[in-house]
């Protein structure tokens, strides 16, 4: 919460600001406490690119659709209801598709025609019809403009952050407002990681009068490397400690913390610490000896690693409101703006932002896809030679496929005694046994003789059967398997 008063007597806020000054509460022991509590935040913690409502000409839907697609229609046959698959239906032609058990390379058409006439459409037909103008692969819309409005809650020592990338010579417009801490507005063609550090001093003087039980505090935010020097007189006793948040917490609700430095009634004091971690420190003054005291004290602070953002083109330090302005960007590049809660300049833990910048990014749509032209050319042209590979390959496919029966009319034929037969010169690639130029299975071990088989058979011919169970097909007396669908023969017992 913010610091300021605390308890019965309130405090008096925080006084001073930028790196003029720390921040001044206080309150009575065992009262609320009203300093900023630490959150574990590092020094520079950024919140952004997530959660700001990019608002463009555009649906938020994305220019692709992904609806459900159901592969499976009702309809009633053979005097039931059952599904017909997607390859019984009209327009199914093995052409087209290949048969439904082979993979997509069989179907060079069915596959590659959608990915060409989706190329084509992207190439011709959609600047044809002017829809070129609106280019999908862009938070911007067809003008080039993207706006980026959101309220937000900002913690100390956040920054939050946009960017996009402009033209020379374009311009951003933007309008800021923070309630009810002060904030800083930047615009800059490089992260905020790159925002040079510089150090910065300052100090703090001030009087003040402690009733009994009641304490003081001055703090500031401080990184490794920083210091903190003072001096007070107090008319009566006081005690003196400098601490954490959580040291000051946990002293306020009557615990007795280790602090960073102690002194116990004492009238004077000269000293200072230097800095091992960052976060707020306080130097506090506390009356637990009756009366009343009348500080008067000095402090003054060495802070190193502040973020400069007088560095950056355009700038605004410690302000609540910005109104609208615009800036015309001077090169080319990916351009940021920043809203950074400095916990040098606010002594709260959070604030709410609201901002509304908008990028001219000085690319509109139809110069958006004349740059991705070359891309998707190049993918048609690859596409476009895998399609003729396939269909050249499955073209010779069909022709080996006409010549086998003239070859296998060609083969050799031997004589048996008492019986003509012709037999192969060909043999099973598994077992070796020669095989018939009708066959389509190996009659020994069952396997293929070419391509992929369709499935495997669970049936099981019975050892004196005459035909294969499967197909129905005349078996020979020898046969293990069936030779034109492969189905097993049960071995004689």
């Amino acid at each position: 919460m913010p610091r300021g008063g605390g308890g019965m007597r309130g405090g008096g806020g925080f006084r001073g600001g930028g790196f003029g000054g720390g921040f001044r509460g206080g309150g009575f022991r065992g009262g609320p406490s009203s300093f900023r509590m630490p959150r574990g935040t590092p020094s520079g913690t950024p919140f952004g690119r997530t959660g700001a409502t990019r608002i463009t000409s555009r649906s938020p839907s994305g220019p692709y659709r992904h609806n459900y697609y159901r592969p499976y229609r009702s309809y009633y046959r053979w005097g039931y209801w059952g599904y017909r698959p997607w390859y019984y239906r009209w327009w199914y032609s093995p052409y087209w598709i290949g048969h439904w058990y082979r993979p997509w390379y069989y179907s060079p058409v069915y596959v590659g025609g959608g990915i060409v006439f989706a190329i084509i459409l992207g190439l011709i037909l959609l600047p044809l019809f002017g829809v070129a103008l609106w280019f999908p692969f862009s938070s911007a819309n067809a003008d080039g403009y993207v706006n980026y409005r959101s309220t937000e809650t900002i913690y100390y020592n956040e920054y939050w952050y946009e960017y996009e990338y402009i033209e020379a010579g374009n311009q951003i417009t933007y309008s800021v407002q923070s309630s009810p801490e002060v904030i800083s507005f930047a615009i800059w063609n490089q992260p905020f990681e790159t925002i040079p550090k510089t150090n910065k001093e300052g100090g703090f003087d001030d009087s003040f009068t402690l009733l009994n039980n009641y304490y003081e505090y001055y703090s500031v935010y401080l990184k490794p490397g920083s210091s903190i020097d003072y001096n007070f007189n107090s008319s009566s006793s006081v005690d003196f400690f400098i601490a954490d948040a959580n040291q000051l917490y946990n002293w306020n609700q009557g615990g007795s913390p280790i602090f960073y430095y102690e002194l116990n009634g004492v009238l004077t004091d000269t000293g200072g610490i230097s800095i091992s971690s960052a976060k707020d420190y306080y130097l506090v003054w506390f009356n637990d000896f009756g009366g009343s005291a009348d500080v008067e004290f000095i402090a003054n602070f060495t802070a190193v690693d502040v973020y400069n953002l007088t560095a950056a083109y355009e700038s605004h330090i410690a302000v609540t409101t910005i109104t609208q302005d615009t800036f015309t960007v001077p090169v080319d590049g990916d351009w940021y703006f920043f809203v950074y809660f400095d916990p040098l300049n606010s002594p709260a833990e959070s604030t709410d932002i609201t901002f509304d910048v908008t990028y001219d990014t000085g690319i509109n749509g139809a110069e958006r896809w004349v740059s991705i032209s070359p891309i998707l050319i190049g993918i048609l042209v690859v596409i476009v030679i895998i399609l003729i590979a396939a269909i050249v390959a499955r073209s010779g496919q069909k022709k080996m496929s006409k010549k086998q029966p003239k070859e296998a009319q060609q083969a050799q034929i031997k004589t048996i005694p008492g019986k003509k037969e012709v037999v192969s010169e060909s043999k099973c690639i598994r077992c070796g046994n020669s095989l018939r130029p009708d066959a389509n299975f190996c009659p020994v071990c069952g396997g293929k003789v070419e391509g992929r088989a369709i499935g495997t058979s669970d049936i099981i011919t019975p050892a004196d059967s005459k035909t294969c169970s499967l197909c129905g097909s005349k078996l020979e007396e020898t046969a293990k398997f069936c030779k034109w669908c492969g189905t097993q023969v049960e071995k004689e017992i």
